[in-house]
Protein backbone atom coordinates (compact mmCIF):
# COMPACT_ATOMS: atom_id res chain seq x y z
CA UNK A 1 0.00 0.00 0.00
CA UNK A 2 0.56 3.42 -0.21
CA UNK A 3 3.85 4.88 1.58
CA UNK A 4 2.49 8.15 2.56
CA UNK A 5 -0.80 6.18 4.00
CA UNK A 6 -0.70 7.03 7.58
CA UNK A 7 -0.69 4.42 10.48
CA UNK A 8 -3.70 3.36 12.47
CA UNK A 9 -1.95 0.91 14.52
CA UNK A 10 -2.99 3.10 17.89
CA UNK A 11 -6.35 2.86 16.47
CA UNK A 12 -6.50 -0.82 16.44
CA UNK A 13 -5.05 -1.01 19.69
CA UNK A 14 -7.97 1.52 20.96
CA UNK A 15 -10.37 -0.90 19.42
CA UNK A 16 -9.75 -3.62 21.63
CA UNK A 17 -10.55 -1.82 25.21
CA UNK A 18 -14.31 -1.36 26.65
CA UNK A 19 -16.99 -1.05 24.51
CA UNK A 20 -15.06 -1.13 20.70
CA UNK A 21 -14.23 -4.75 21.59
CA UNK A 22 -17.59 -6.09 21.35
CA UNK A 23 -18.56 -3.97 18.47
CA UNK A 24 -15.73 -5.03 16.58
CA UNK A 25 -17.06 -8.52 17.26
CA UNK A 26 -20.62 -7.68 16.10
CA UNK A 27 -18.91 -6.06 12.83
CA UNK A 28 -16.65 -8.88 12.45
CA UNK A 29 -19.90 -11.31 12.49
CA UNK A 30 -21.77 -9.04 10.07
CA UNK A 31 -18.69 -9.17 7.55
CA UNK A 32 -17.72 -11.82 7.84
CA UNK A 33 -19.82 -15.11 10.06
CA UNK A 34 -22.60 -15.34 7.47
CA UNK A 35 -20.38 -16.17 4.39
CA UNK A 36 -18.60 -18.60 6.79
CA UNK A 37 -21.96 -20.30 8.01
CA UNK A 38 -23.24 -20.65 4.42
CA UNK A 39 -19.90 -22.14 3.31
CA UNK A 40 -19.99 -24.64 6.59
CA UNK A 41 -16.82 -23.50 7.89
CA UNK A 42 -15.43 -22.13 11.31
CA UNK A 43 -14.44 -18.78 11.45
CA UNK A 44 -11.74 -19.68 13.35
CA UNK A 45 -10.34 -22.21 10.11
CA UNK A 46 -10.97 -18.69 7.75
CA UNK A 47 -7.06 -18.54 7.17
CA UNK A 48 -6.75 -21.85 6.10
CA UNK A 49 -9.13 -22.16 3.66
CA UNK A 50 -8.39 -18.60 1.75
CA UNK A 51 -4.74 -17.94 3.73
CA UNK A 52 -3.85 -13.91 3.82
CA UNK A 53 -7.53 -13.25 2.22
CA UNK A 54 -8.93 -13.57 5.87
CA UNK A 55 -7.29 -10.79 6.84
CA UNK A 56 -8.44 -8.73 4.34
CA UNK A 57 -12.01 -9.71 5.27
CA UNK A 58 -10.98 -8.41 8.85
CA UNK A 59 -9.22 -4.89 7.74
CA UNK A 60 -12.83 -4.16 5.75
CA UNK A 61 -14.34 -4.91 9.74
CA UNK A 62 -12.43 -2.60 11.38
CA UNK A 63 -12.89 -0.12 8.91
CA UNK A 64 -16.39 -0.29 8.88
CA UNK A 65 -16.21 0.37 12.75
CA UNK A 66 -14.17 3.00 12.55
CA UNK A 67 -16.79 4.75 10.38
CA UNK A 68 -19.67 3.45 12.00
CA UNK A 69 -21.90 6.00 14.42
CA UNK A 70 -23.31 4.05 17.37
CA UNK A 71 -26.93 4.37 18.81
CA UNK A 72 -25.25 6.37 21.94
CA UNK A 73 -23.66 8.50 19.01
CA UNK A 74 -20.08 7.56 19.24
CA UNK A 75 -17.30 6.45 17.14
CA UNK A 76 -14.06 4.46 17.46
CA UNK A 77 -12.04 6.99 15.64
CA UNK A 78 -13.36 10.13 17.38
CA UNK A 79 -13.28 8.91 20.20
CA UNK A 80 -9.68 7.60 20.01
CA UNK A 81 -8.72 11.03 18.87
CA UNK A 82 -10.61 12.43 21.60
CA UNK A 83 -8.64 10.85 24.34
CA UNK A 84 -5.18 9.54 22.57
CA UNK A 85 -4.91 12.04 19.34
CA UNK A 86 -2.04 13.75 20.77
CA UNK A 87 0.08 10.70 20.69
CA UNK A 88 -0.08 10.80 17.10
CA UNK A 89 1.67 12.81 14.59
CA UNK A 90 -0.23 14.47 12.08
CA UNK A 91 -0.19 12.89 9.33
CA UNK A 92 -1.47 9.85 11.13
CA UNK A 93 -4.12 12.05 12.76
CA UNK A 94 -5.04 13.35 9.00
CA UNK A 95 -5.46 9.93 8.04
CA UNK A 96 -7.05 8.46 10.97
CA UNK A 97 -9.80 11.63 10.73
CA UNK A 98 -10.45 11.00 6.97
CA UNK A 99 -10.92 6.91 7.47
CA UNK A 100 -13.98 8.31 9.71
CA UNK A 101 -15.33 9.88 7.52
CA UNK A 102 -15.34 7.21 4.37
CA UNK A 103 -17.25 4.67 2.87
CA UNK A 104 -16.52 1.62 0.80
CA UNK A 105 -17.52 1.54 -2.69
CA UNK A 106 -16.91 0.06 -6.05
CA UNK A 107 -14.23 1.32 -8.43
CA UNK A 108 -13.00 1.01 -11.74
CA UNK A 109 -9.44 0.96 -12.41
CA UNK A 110 -7.37 2.75 -15.36
CA UNK A 111 -5.02 4.68 -16.71
CA UNK A 112 -2.56 2.44 -14.48
CA UNK A 113 1.07 3.74 -13.46
CA UNK A 114 2.73 1.38 -11.79
CA UNK A 115 4.50 2.28 -8.80
CA UNK A 116 2.50 5.66 -8.97
CA UNK A 117 -0.75 6.08 -9.39
CA UNK A 118 -4.35 5.10 -11.17
CA UNK A 119 -7.44 6.48 -11.85
CA UNK A 120 -10.90 5.05 -10.25
CA UNK A 121 -13.80 5.48 -11.18
CA UNK A 122 -16.90 5.56 -8.89
CA UNK A 123 -19.72 2.58 -10.20
CA UNK A 124 -21.82 3.50 -7.83
CA UNK A 125 -21.96 7.35 -7.07
CA UNK A 126 -20.53 8.28 -11.01
CA UNK A 127 -18.75 11.05 -11.69
CA UNK A 128 -15.35 11.54 -13.77
CA UNK A 129 -12.57 9.34 -12.69
CA UNK A 130 -10.05 10.82 -10.10
CA UNK A 131 -6.45 9.88 -9.44
CA UNK A 132 -5.46 8.04 -6.66
CA UNK A 133 -1.87 7.61 -5.81
CA UNK A 134 -0.82 4.06 -4.60
CA UNK A 135 2.56 2.80 -5.29
CA UNK A 136 2.64 -1.24 -4.56
CA UNK A 137 -1.03 -1.95 -5.66
CA UNK A 138 -0.09 -0.37 -9.20
CA UNK A 139 2.02 -3.09 -9.28
CA UNK A 140 -0.61 -6.09 -9.84
CA UNK A 141 -3.18 -3.89 -10.56
CA UNK A 142 -4.51 -3.52 -14.66
CA UNK A 143 -6.64 -1.45 -16.78
CA UNK A 144 -10.36 -2.28 -16.15
CA UNK A 145 -9.72 -4.17 -12.77
CA UNK A 146 -13.14 -4.21 -10.47
CA UNK A 147 -12.02 -3.20 -6.19
CA UNK A 148 -13.99 -2.01 -3.30
CA UNK A 149 -12.43 0.10 -1.24
CA UNK A 150 -12.56 3.29 0.64
CA UNK A 151 -10.73 6.05 -1.19
CA UNK A 152 -9.91 9.07 1.44
CA UNK A 153 -7.79 12.57 0.88
CA UNK A 154 -4.94 13.04 3.30
CA UNK A 155 -3.25 16.36 3.44
CA UNK A 156 -4.28 16.93 0.26
CA UNK A 157 -3.21 13.61 -1.35
CA UNK A 158 -5.83 11.03 -2.88
CA UNK A 159 -4.99 7.56 -1.34
CA UNK A 160 -6.77 4.31 -0.50
CA UNK A 161 -7.28 2.56 2.90
CA UNK A 162 -5.45 -0.61 3.98
CA UNK A 163 -8.96 -2.79 3.25
CA UNK A 164 -9.10 -3.24 -0.50
CA UNK A 165 -11.16 -6.21 -2.52
CA UNK A 166 -10.39 -7.38 -5.63
CA UNK A 167 -13.79 -7.88 -7.11
CA UNK A 168 -14.67 -10.07 -10.14
CA UNK A 169 -16.87 -8.15 -12.75
CA UNK A 170 -19.78 -10.36 -12.19
CA UNK A 171 -19.97 -10.00 -9.04
CA UNK A 172 -19.13 -6.51 -9.06
CA UNK A 173 -22.54 -6.49 -11.21
CA UNK A 174 -24.72 -8.70 -9.16
CA UNK A 175 -23.27 -5.98 -5.74
CA UNK A 176 -24.37 -3.21 -8.18
CA UNK A 177 -27.74 -4.38 -9.27
CA UNK A 178 -28.30 -5.21 -5.10
CA UNK A 179 -27.09 -1.84 -4.48
CA UNK A 180 -29.46 -0.08 -6.51
CA UNK A 181 -32.87 -2.21 -5.68
CA UNK A 182 -31.98 -1.34 -2.09
CA UNK A 183 -31.95 2.43 -3.41
CA UNK A 184 -34.86 2.39 -4.97
CA UNK A 185 -36.79 0.64 -1.94
CA UNK A 186 -35.40 2.93 0.61
CA UNK A 187 -38.50 5.85 0.03
CA UNK A 188 -41.01 3.31 0.66
CA UNK A 189 -39.29 2.36 3.49
CA UNK A 190 -38.55 5.24 5.24
CA UNK A 191 -42.37 6.23 4.34
CA UNK A 192 -43.64 3.14 6.67
CA UNK A 193 -40.82 3.95 9.29
CA UNK A 194 -41.62 7.56 9.77
CA UNK A 195 -45.16 7.59 9.11
CA UNK A 196 -46.44 9.03 12.28
CA UNK A 197 -43.64 12.33 11.76
CA UNK A 198 -43.60 15.88 10.83
CA UNK A 199 -44.02 15.63 7.00
CA UNK A 200 -40.80 17.96 6.34
CA UNK A 201 -38.36 15.74 8.84
CA UNK A 202 -40.25 12.27 7.10
CA UNK A 203 -39.52 14.00 3.64
CA UNK A 204 -36.10 15.14 4.68
CA UNK A 205 -35.80 11.28 6.20
CA UNK A 206 -36.45 9.80 2.54
CA UNK A 207 -34.75 11.85 0.97
CA UNK A 208 -31.04 10.99 2.98
CA UNK A 209 -32.06 7.02 2.72
CA UNK A 210 -32.38 7.34 -0.97
CA UNK A 211 -28.97 8.57 -2.05
CA UNK A 212 -25.76 6.32 -2.63
CA UNK A 213 -24.03 7.82 0.92
CA UNK A 214 -26.82 6.17 3.26
CA UNK A 215 -26.91 3.13 1.08
CA UNK A 216 -22.77 2.26 1.50
CA UNK A 217 -23.04 3.44 4.44
CA UNK A 218 -24.66 0.03 5.55
CA UNK A 219 -23.80 -2.29 2.52
CA UNK A 220 -20.19 -2.32 3.36
CA UNK A 221 -20.75 -5.30 5.47
CA UNK A 222 -22.86 -6.91 2.44
CA UNK A 223 -20.02 -6.66 -0.39
CA UNK A 224 -17.23 -8.43 2.42
CA UNK A 225 -19.98 -11.16 2.93
CA UNK A 226 -20.25 -11.18 -1.34
CA UNK A 227 -16.51 -11.14 -2.09
CA UNK A 228 -15.77 -13.77 1.21
CA UNK A 229 -18.29 -15.95 0.23
CA UNK A 230 -17.07 -16.48 -3.44
CA UNK A 231 -13.67 -16.67 -2.32
CA UNK A 232 -14.20 -19.33 0.37
CA UNK A 233 -16.17 -21.21 -2.19
CA UNK A 234 -13.24 -21.41 -4.97
CA UNK A 235 -10.59 -22.77 -2.27
CA UNK A 236 -13.36 -25.74 -1.69
CA UNK A 237 -14.20 -25.97 -5.20
CA UNK A 238 -12.27 -29.52 -6.81
CA UNK A 239 -10.73 -28.81 -10.35
CA UNK A 240 -13.19 -29.80 -12.88
CA UNK A 241 -12.46 -33.66 -14.38
CA UNK A 242 -9.64 -32.97 -16.84
CA UNK A 243 -9.97 -35.56 -20.03
CA UNK A 244 -7.77 -36.44 -23.21
CA UNK A 245 -9.51 -36.53 -26.10
CA UNK A 246 -10.35 -40.58 -25.46
CA UNK A 247 -12.13 -39.49 -22.23
CA UNK A 248 -9.58 -40.81 -20.19
CA UNK A 249 -8.53 -39.24 -16.92
CA UNK A 250 -6.10 -36.67 -18.00
CA UNK A 251 -2.67 -37.51 -15.92
CA UNK A 252 1.05 -36.54 -17.52
CA UNK A 253 2.94 -39.84 -17.35
CA UNK A 254 6.69 -39.80 -19.20
CA UNK A 255 8.51 -43.34 -19.62
CA UNK A 256 12.79 -43.22 -19.42
CA UNK A 257 13.69 -46.18 -21.35
CA UNK A 258 17.32 -46.63 -20.71
CA UNK A 259 19.07 -48.09 -23.96
CA UNK A 260 20.64 -51.36 -23.59
CA UNK A 261 24.75 -51.47 -24.10
CA UNK A 262 25.03 -53.01 -27.57
CA UNK A 263 21.68 -50.79 -28.84
CA UNK A 264 22.39 -48.18 -31.55
CA UNK A 265 20.73 -44.78 -32.43
CA UNK A 266 19.96 -46.38 -35.89
CA UNK A 267 18.66 -49.44 -34.46
CA UNK A 268 16.52 -47.80 -32.42
CA UNK A 269 15.33 -45.90 -35.39
CA UNK A 270 15.17 -48.72 -37.23
CA UNK A 271 12.73 -50.67 -34.93
CA UNK A 272 10.77 -47.39 -34.20
CA UNK A 273 10.14 -47.01 -38.08
CA UNK A 274 7.73 -50.44 -37.75
CA UNK A 275 5.75 -48.96 -34.55
CA UNK A 276 2.07 -48.62 -36.51
CA UNK A 277 1.42 -44.56 -36.18
CA UNK A 278 4.83 -43.33 -35.28
CA UNK A 279 5.59 -40.62 -37.21
CA UNK A 280 9.36 -39.76 -38.00
CA UNK A 281 9.88 -36.09 -37.11
CA UNK A 282 12.71 -36.19 -39.86
CA UNK A 283 15.77 -35.94 -37.72
CA UNK A 284 16.81 -39.34 -36.32
CA UNK A 285 15.58 -37.70 -32.42
CA UNK A 286 11.87 -37.48 -32.45
CA UNK A 287 9.16 -39.23 -33.03
CA UNK A 288 5.59 -38.26 -32.71
CA UNK A 289 3.01 -40.53 -31.94
CA UNK A 290 -0.73 -40.32 -33.88
CA UNK A 291 -3.72 -41.29 -33.15
CA UNK A 292 -4.76 -44.50 -36.07
CA UNK A 293 -6.04 -42.68 -38.92
CA UNK A 294 -9.94 -43.43 -39.65
CA UNK A 295 -10.80 -44.45 -43.10
CA UNK A 296 -13.40 -42.87 -44.86
CA UNK A 297 -15.88 -44.33 -47.78
CA UNK A 298 -15.99 -40.36 -49.03
CA UNK A 299 -12.71 -39.01 -48.32
CA UNK A 300 -11.25 -37.40 -50.97
CA UNK A 301 -7.51 -37.87 -52.56
CA UNK A 302 -4.75 -36.33 -51.08
CA UNK A 303 -3.47 -33.62 -53.08
CA UNK A 304 0.04 -33.20 -53.33
CA UNK A 305 -0.15 -30.32 -51.32
CA UNK A 306 -1.89 -31.65 -48.25
CA UNK A 307 0.54 -32.32 -45.18
CA UNK A 308 1.04 -36.16 -44.19
CA UNK A 309 -0.99 -37.12 -40.70
CA UNK A 310 -3.28 -33.26 -40.94
CA UNK A 311 -6.03 -33.36 -38.66
CA UNK A 312 -4.99 -36.23 -36.60
CA UNK A 313 -4.76 -36.22 -33.05
CA UNK A 314 -1.32 -36.43 -31.06
CA UNK A 315 -1.43 -39.23 -28.48
CA UNK A 316 2.23 -38.79 -27.42
CA UNK A 317 6.07 -37.59 -27.96
CA UNK A 318 9.12 -39.52 -28.71
CA UNK A 319 12.99 -38.29 -28.22
CA UNK A 320 15.82 -40.83 -28.32
CA UNK A 321 19.53 -39.15 -26.54
CA UNK A 322 22.63 -41.03 -26.05
CA UNK A 323 21.64 -42.73 -23.43
CA UNK A 324 17.88 -43.20 -23.05
CA UNK A 325 14.61 -42.80 -25.24
CA UNK A 326 11.94 -41.12 -23.57
CA UNK A 327 8.39 -40.85 -24.03
CA UNK A 328 5.59 -37.96 -23.04
CA UNK A 329 1.52 -39.35 -22.93
CA UNK A 330 -1.45 -37.65 -21.22
CA UNK A 331 -2.93 -40.65 -19.61
CA UNK A 332 -2.59 -43.94 -18.01
CA UNK A 333 -4.46 -45.82 -20.60
CA UNK A 334 -2.39 -44.17 -23.15
CA UNK A 335 0.61 -45.13 -21.64
CA UNK A 336 -0.50 -48.60 -21.27
CA UNK A 337 -1.19 -49.04 -25.23
CA UNK A 338 1.80 -46.99 -25.95
CA UNK A 339 4.14 -49.82 -24.27
CA UNK A 340 2.22 -52.70 -25.28
CA UNK A 341 3.22 -51.06 -28.98
CA UNK A 342 6.85 -50.65 -28.33
CA UNK A 343 7.65 -54.12 -26.23
CA UNK A 344 8.02 -56.35 -29.33
CA UNK A 345 9.84 -53.95 -31.43
CA UNK A 346 12.44 -52.73 -28.82
CA UNK A 347 13.04 -55.96 -27.39
CA UNK A 348 16.61 -56.06 -26.56
CA UNK A 349 17.46 -52.84 -27.62
CA UNK A 350 15.69 -51.31 -23.99
CA UNK A 351 15.25 -52.02 -20.52
CA UNK A 352 12.06 -51.98 -18.56
CA UNK A 353 11.47 -48.19 -18.39
CA UNK A 354 11.25 -45.97 -15.06
CA UNK A 355 7.75 -44.39 -15.26
CA UNK A 356 6.85 -40.88 -13.56
CA UNK A 357 3.30 -39.60 -12.96
CA UNK A 358 2.37 -36.24 -12.97
CA UNK A 359 -1.58 -35.67 -12.04
CA UNK A 360 -2.70 -31.69 -12.90
CA UNK A 361 -2.79 -30.55 -9.60
CA UNK A 362 0.85 -31.32 -9.13
CA UNK A 363 1.81 -29.82 -12.75
CA UNK A 364 0.29 -26.65 -11.95
CA UNK A 365 1.62 -26.41 -8.48
CA UNK A 366 4.88 -26.97 -10.15
CA UNK A 367 4.60 -24.27 -12.81
CA UNK A 368 3.58 -21.74 -10.21
CA UNK A 369 1.55 -18.37 -11.55
CA UNK A 370 0.97 -18.03 -15.14
CA UNK A 371 2.45 -14.08 -14.81
CA UNK A 372 5.57 -15.52 -13.16
CA UNK A 373 7.64 -15.93 -16.75
CA UNK A 374 7.58 -14.25 -20.01
CA UNK A 375 6.26 -16.75 -22.74
CA UNK A 376 8.66 -19.09 -24.68
CA UNK A 377 9.30 -17.90 -28.36
CA UNK A 378 9.76 -20.88 -31.14
CA UNK A 379 13.23 -20.93 -31.71
CA UNK A 380 14.08 -19.13 -34.68
CA UNK A 381 11.20 -16.60 -34.49
CA UNK A 382 11.64 -13.11 -34.99
CA UNK A 383 9.42 -11.90 -31.42
CA UNK A 384 8.21 -9.05 -33.55
CA UNK A 385 7.18 -11.17 -36.70
CA UNK A 386 5.48 -13.31 -33.89
CA UNK A 387 3.73 -10.52 -32.46
CA UNK A 388 2.50 -9.28 -35.75
CA UNK A 389 1.07 -12.56 -36.78
CA UNK A 390 -0.84 -12.92 -33.33
CA UNK A 391 -2.16 -9.74 -33.87
CA UNK A 392 -3.33 -10.42 -37.13
CA UNK A 393 -4.71 -13.48 -36.13
CA UNK A 394 -6.91 -11.78 -33.22
CA UNK A 395 -7.93 -9.30 -35.93
CA UNK A 396 -9.47 -12.14 -37.82
CA UNK A 397 -10.87 -13.37 -34.69
CA UNK A 398 -12.34 -10.99 -33.27
CA UNK A 399 -13.87 -9.66 -35.97
CA UNK A 400 -15.80 -12.86 -36.72
CA UNK A 401 -17.00 -11.98 -32.69
CA UNK A 402 -18.56 -9.09 -33.45
CA UNK A 403 -21.04 -11.29 -35.02
CA UNK A 404 -21.52 -14.33 -33.29
CA UNK A 405 -23.85 -14.89 -30.39
CA UNK A 406 -22.27 -13.78 -27.60
CA UNK A 407 -24.20 -15.73 -23.72
CA UNK A 408 -22.85 -12.65 -21.60
CA UNK A 409 -24.98 -10.16 -24.13
CA UNK A 410 -28.28 -12.47 -23.46
CA UNK A 411 -27.26 -14.43 -26.93
CA UNK A 412 -27.41 -11.33 -29.14
CA UNK A 413 -23.89 -10.42 -31.22
CA UNK A 414 -22.21 -7.44 -30.11
CA UNK A 415 -23.69 -5.46 -33.28
CA UNK A 416 -26.94 -6.35 -32.41
CA UNK A 417 -26.73 -5.34 -28.62
CA UNK A 418 -25.01 -1.81 -29.02
CA UNK A 419 -28.51 -1.06 -30.44
CA UNK A 420 -29.52 0.04 -27.28
CA UNK A 421 -28.67 1.87 -24.42
CA UNK A 422 -28.64 -0.53 -22.07
CA UNK A 423 -27.05 -3.40 -24.18
CA UNK A 424 -23.75 -0.64 -25.13
CA UNK A 425 -22.93 -0.55 -21.56
CA UNK A 426 -23.11 -4.36 -21.41
CA UNK A 427 -20.67 -4.59 -24.37
CA UNK A 428 -18.69 -2.34 -22.93
CA UNK A 429 -18.03 -4.13 -19.63
CA UNK A 430 -17.35 -7.44 -22.50
CA UNK A 431 -14.78 -5.69 -23.86
CA UNK A 432 -12.82 -4.02 -21.06
CA UNK A 433 -13.26 -8.20 -19.60
CA UNK A 434 -10.94 -8.40 -23.07
CA UNK A 435 -8.77 -5.69 -22.04
CA UNK A 436 -8.26 -6.91 -18.67
CA UNK A 437 -7.57 -10.17 -19.15
CA UNK A 438 -5.11 -9.34 -22.07
CA UNK A 439 -3.23 -7.12 -19.46
CA UNK A 440 -2.78 -9.96 -17.17
CA UNK A 441 -1.04 -12.05 -19.81
CA UNK A 442 2.71 -12.59 -18.86
CA UNK A 443 5.60 -9.93 -19.90
CA UNK A 444 7.14 -11.18 -23.31
CA UNK A 445 3.26 -12.53 -24.78
CA UNK A 446 2.76 -11.21 -28.15
CA UNK A 447 -1.28 -10.84 -26.68
CA UNK A 448 -0.44 -8.41 -23.80
CA UNK A 449 -0.13 -5.22 -26.33
CA UNK A 450 -2.86 -6.60 -28.19
CA UNK A 451 -4.81 -2.89 -29.08
CA UNK A 452 -8.54 -3.52 -29.01
CA UNK A 453 -8.87 0.27 -29.91
CA UNK A 454 -10.70 -0.85 -33.26
CA UNK A 455 -13.32 -2.87 -31.55
CA UNK A 456 -14.42 -0.23 -29.35
CA UNK A 457 -14.55 2.17 -32.89
CA UNK A 458 -16.64 0.15 -35.11
CA UNK A 459 -19.20 -0.72 -32.62
CA UNK A 460 -19.64 2.76 -31.91
CA UNK A 461 -18.83 2.57 -28.06
CA UNK A 462 -15.28 4.66 -27.61
CA UNK A 463 -17.27 6.96 -25.20
CA UNK A 464 -17.52 4.22 -22.92
CA UNK A 465 -14.00 3.50 -22.69
CA UNK A 466 -13.35 5.68 -19.88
Amino acid sequence: MSQIRGSAAGLVEWSRRGPWRERMGELVEKHIRKACDLNDIDLFDLPEVIGEAAMTAMDCAFEDCCTRIWEDGSNLARDYLKRRGWKETAINRAYIEALRDSTMSLYEVSDVRPGESFLARDLVGGGDPICVTELTATKTLVAWDVIACRIVTVRGVVQMTAAVLAIDRDLAEEILGLLRRTQSRAPAMAARTFEAADPALRARLEAELASEGAVLNVAAATITTLWLNRAIRRAHAPLPQLANTDGEPLEFVALHYRLAPEATAEGIAAALARVPDLSDDGDGAHWTWLAPEKPSPKRRGRKSTDVPDTGRTVHGNLTLTAKTLEAQVNSEARCARLRSLLAPELAGLVREPLIERMTPEQAMAEAGPATSSPQAIPEGMDPEALRRLTHEILDRQYRMTLAEPVPMLGGKSPRQAVRSAKGRVAVASWLKGFEQHSARRPPGDPMRDYDFGWMWDELGIADLRS
